[in-house]
This record gives structure tokens, sequence and C-alpha cells, in this order.
């Protein structure tokens, strides 16, 4: 496909670049080196979004990109800025985003003997390890180039970061006319597709198996997919339910109904899940049982590490939208399992009595169970639901549920601290796409809020619907938590808490937020009304049992399990 270049600035390239292949966020500071870009981007109708931390700005593109499956560029100031990057840079890798970092940088050295300079080092180097693709623009000739390769590998094949080094003088120059080609969207080769298709008419017993690295569209497509299988989907920690077929998901190894859709099922569609450790790779722990007559298909970008972690019968390599289509269009509709609707009761059942035994426990102080089951049971079903922490995210996982309005979780690089950073990309990003406007709720620990609590200030000034829920027990609950099995109830734990003094109803009431305060679990259903019910964000503070967060947690070993090099035994 060819766009032909509108303008001559570097800022304009750059913005061509973006649009041309579906961009319409850029997040940043401001850099002197960028100036003219935030002008022309407000200028020509981009979503923009002024972070307080680079990490944070990251995040947000992270959120963004992941959602959309559209690049989002990220600006740097150079040294400093690019180094607070790093961690966004390592988790967008991670999890696939394919984010274009731009970082300011000075111009070539005239006397590169010269010690002790000013915002200056070797940024190419500080980001070699964590980004797809590196390159430097040290002047408007060929700039276009540069960008134009810069996000096409950010988007080809496994999606991921790109980094540019921008040389400030280059960024004051016009570049050259030109036209942009860029790759379209590879499809599935048309006899993978056939040989799929063929499978899973044959099969008795089908199951999808859904990851958390599906787009909006992607995971629309995967939808209709499903209705036409009528068959079980599970889902991945950390997957949200298809959109429509909450009923026909389940959630991987939390569940002993999920454990026996996987012993009997004799073909496995696998879509938006890398097959890595937090599945047992697809063929270690619950997958035993049955592996050697089990067939796969597996739908990722990714060619080369296709069958890495296990084999593969049929490999769908390109978009994950093209390919499910593919798919949809050439399979007529299944008769529905004969088993299936005993399972939906059975993991009805199984819900209900993990949220009664949630609400068994004591008023005060807040059992982390009791919270996790007030907040899932007044959650709009439209809601984005973001994932942050630790100890939490465990009492989420094994509680389950089918919630359709899409997750976001930091799954792979379980990098804490992005909980709110990805509300706000997120969020954004669907306001630049003309999306209906929904709300996004935050569930954090305590200590993962607390890493960029700053971006609040954004929050409020772009007016979002974020209700962030707070567990708090002044503590590192899952490292209290290894102390305990690893030295008992009565161990010292140094390091494990930190002050109790920290109200985050009062913090965020300091940034122009709402506020709420609940240390009785009676009070939650009432305060999480009221927050529903704001225009802007809201923080609710939920003083939590800072023993039983501690202590009940729930999926210890099946986390555990995840580190196939030791921390635990990969059976």
């Amino acid at each position: 496909m060819d766009r032909q270049a509108v303008g001559t600035s570097m800022a304009d390239a750059i913005l061509d670049a973006l649009e041309a292949r579906g961009g319409r966020c850029l997040v940043g500071i401001p850099d002197p080196a960028f100036l003219a870009l935030f002008q022309r981007a407000e200028q020509r109708g981009f979503t923009l979004i002024s972070p307080h931390h680079e990490a944070a700005g990251g995040f947000m593109a992270e959120a963004a990109a992941r959602l959309t499956g559209k690049p989002v560029a990220v600006t740097l100031s150079p040294g400093p800025g690019v180094a607070n990057a790093l961690p966004a840079m390592a988790c967008a890798s991670a999890e696939k985003a394919p984010v274009l970092f731009l970082g300011g940088a000075r111009g070539p050295l005239r006397e590169p003997h010269l010690r002790g300079r000013f915002q200056y080092g070797d940024q190419m180097a500080m980001v070699a390890g964590v980004v797809k693709h590196a390159a430097r623009i040290e002047s408007p000739q060929g700039a276009r180039q540069i960008i134009a390769e810069a996000l096409d590998e950010a988007m080809a094949g496994t999606p991921g970061p790109a980094y540019l080094d921008c040389a400030f003088p280059a960024m004051m120059g016009e570049v050259e006319e030109a036209a942009m080609p860029f790759p379209s969207p590879a499809a599935p080769e048309a006899h993978a597709v056939a040989q799929a298709v063929a499978l899973l008419k044959q099969a008795r017993s089908p199951m999808l198996l859904v990851g958390h690295g599906l787009s909006h569209a992607a995971r629309a497509a995967a939808a209709d997919l499903g209705r036409r299988l009528a068959c079980p989907v599970v889902l991945t920690p950390g997957a949200a339910a298809l959109p429509g077929l909450g009923a026909q998901c389940f959630p991987y190894a939390f569940s002993p109904v999920t454990g026996e859709i996987i012993a009997g099922a004799d073909l496995v569609l696998a879509m938006g899940t890398a097959l890595g450790e937090a599945v047992h790779l697809g063929r270690r722990r619950h997958w035993r049982a049955g592996d050697d007559t089990r067939r796969w298909i597996r739908v990722d970008p990714d060619v080369e590490g296709m069958a890495v972690n296990r084999p593969i019968d049929v490999a769908l390599a390109g978009d994950a939208v093209l390919a499910i289509h593919a798919l949809a269009h050439a399979l007529p509709s299944r008769v529905p399992d004969a088993d299936l609707p005993a399972r939906q009761q059975a993991e009805a059942a199984r819900l209900a009595a993990w949220d009664g035994a949630a609400r068994a426990h004591p008023a005060t102080p807040v059992h982390p169970a009791r919270l996790v089951s007030e907040a899932m049971a007044v959650l709009p079903p439209e809601a984005l639901l973001v994932r942050d922490g630790g100890a939490g995210v465990l009492f989420q996982l094994s509680r389950g549920g089918g919630h359709e309005g899409g997750v976001l979780w930091s799954r792979a690089f379980g990098h804490l601290g992005t909980g709110l950073p990805y509300a706000i990309g997120a969020l954004m990003a669907e306001r630049a796409a003309g999306l209906a406007p929904r709300p996004a709720w935050v569930l954090s620990g305590d200590s993962a809020m607390l890493f960029h609590i700053a971006e609040l200030e954004v929050a409020v000034r772009l007016r979002l619907p974020i209700i962030c829920v707070v567990a708090v027990d002044h503590q590192w609950g899952l490292e209290a938590a290894a102390y305990r099995q690893q030295s008992g109830d009565n161990g010292p734990r140094p390091g494990a808490s930190w002050g109790s003094a920290t109200r985050f109803d009062q913090i965020a009431q300091g940034f122009g937020a709402k506020g709420l305060y609940v240390d009785r679990a009676d009070d939650l259903a009432a305060a999480l009304a009221t927050a529903s019910a704001g225009q802007g964000p809201v923080v609710i503070h939920v003083a939590l049992d800072a023993v039983a967060n501690g202590r009940d947690l729930p999926g210890w070993a099946e986390l555990a399990s995840w580190y196939s090099d030791g921390m635990a035994p990969a059976r």
C-alpha cells in the first residue's frame, strides 16, 4: 500500500508514518526536540497524552497498542528520559506491543574525547536488549525510510517495541517528499487454513485456548468463531472472556472443570497466547492427560517460534484477525458439545461456592477474597478490567468469572505499577478511535499503586472514568506469603512491610479525584456504587486483612509452577 506524504517537516514525516499504519496516539513529555511534533499532532487531530514519568507513558502506549493493534509513539528526553523508559520498553517487548519510542539525542559530537557531558549517554546501547529494532536519525535525509522501517519492524511478525535515536539537529530539518510504502497485514497460507478446517471438522471434542494477546478486533473475530464451534473456550491467565460468550469460557488451571475439558479435548485451537510458562508450554501439568493424541492448531504471527514450546500440527502464521476470519468463513456451525451445559453448570456452581466462602469471612478487617467477590459482583459488563499487584491478582485468578469487557494485565512480564497507566492509555486509545465511552476498573494492590500514583493527575486532567480499588495491607503481600512458605508463620520478614500511615483516598483528593475509605466489607457495595455514579477518577482505599492477604493465598502452587526452571517441580 502507498500513501503520498503530507508536509515536509520531520514532525509530519513521523505523523504520516504513524497515521498510514492506523496510529493516532502520541504520548510523552514535550522535550525541545519534539515540540514541533506535539504542535503538529494537535493540529492534525492526534490524541495526546502527557504523563509525569516516562515509564508510565510507555505503559500507556503499550495498553493502547495492545487494545487496538495499532502503533503508538512515545517521546523521551535525552539521557534520563530514555533511561526512565527502559522498563516500559522491556514490558512492551514481553507483552508484544508495537510501540515506537522516540529518544531525543545530542547531535554528532565535535570533540568525542571530552568527559562530563550533560544529559548524555550511549542510548543505542541502553536500549539494545529491550527493543525489537533500534536505529538513529542523524539528518533529515533518508529519515522517512528510517521511520518507516522502525514501524514496520515493530508490527511485523511478533509485534514489539522499536526505538529511534533522534538527533536534535535532524529534528529541526525538513525531509524530502516521498511515497511511503508499507506492508499489508499477512494472511495465513490457504493450504494451512484448509488443513486447520479439516482438523476442526474431524474433531469430536475441540476447545479454544485464548490468550491475552488479542486486540479488540481479534477478540470480536474469535467470538464469532467460538459461536460457530460451540465448544469450550479456555482462558489463559490474563485473558478476558470473548464478547457474548462469557458462559462458554473457563479459566485455565484454577478450575477443576477446566481440567476435565482439557483432558477430554482431542484438538486445541490456540490464539493470542505464546504457550508460555503460565500455560505450562501446552504440554506439562494440566496437559499431560491425553497429550499423545491431542492435535494442535495455532494462530500466531511468529513463524519461527510457532512450534518452539510444543509441536504444532497446523500453524496459521499471520495476522490474527485475518486468520480467525478465514477459519470462521470456511467452517459450518457445529452442534454444541453435549457435555457443555453440564460443565457450565458445574463452573457456575464453583463460582457461587467461591463467592459464598468469600462472603462468610468477618466484615472487618476486609478479607481479600471478600473484596474480589464484591467488586466482581458489580463490575459493569462493558467495563475494562485492569489488574495490578501480586497477591490480589492471585485471588482474582482463583475466582475467575467470564468478564467480557476486556482485561489488561502485565501477565507476561509481571511488571507492577502498570495498572493506572494501562487504564489511561486504553481509554484514551478508545477515545481516539471514536468508541463509546466506558469505565475502567483497576483492581490493584497498594504497593503496585504507589509505583505511578502521580498519573492520577493525568486521569483527572483528562476526566477519565477510572475506578481504582486499592487493596491496602501496607506490605508486599506476595513476598509476605513467600516468607511464610519459607520460614513459617512466625519467621522474620525483613523488608516485606512499609508505613501504615498511607491513605490512598486522601492522596486521590490531593490530585483532585474522589477518594473513598472502606474498612468494613459490608460497606464495599455502597462504596463501589458511589464510585460508579461518579464522573471522573475515583480511588477506594480498602483496609485489608494483612494476615489473610499473606496467608490465605489461593493458587500458590499454580503460580510457582509457572517457573519451569526449578522454582517448583514442572510436572
